[in-house]
């Protein structure tokens, strides 16, 4: 499996770090994957011709 880094502002780290409980690499992850899906279906929609 690949890694990456992403930056974020030191408020929003302080927010996450609220919440302890969440598996936030997990929530980014799916939150990508749920945008990567979309896109899909998008240009899938462009090539048909149907947007």
């Amino acid at each position: 499996m690949k890694r990456f880094t992403v930056s974020i502002p030191k408020e929003l780290k302080y927010k996450l770090d609220k919440s302890p409980d969440v598996n936030w690499p997990m929530v980014i992850k799916d939150a990508i994957k749920e945008k990567l899906e979309k896109l899909q279906k998008f240009e899938e929609l462009e090539r048909k011709g149907e947007l």
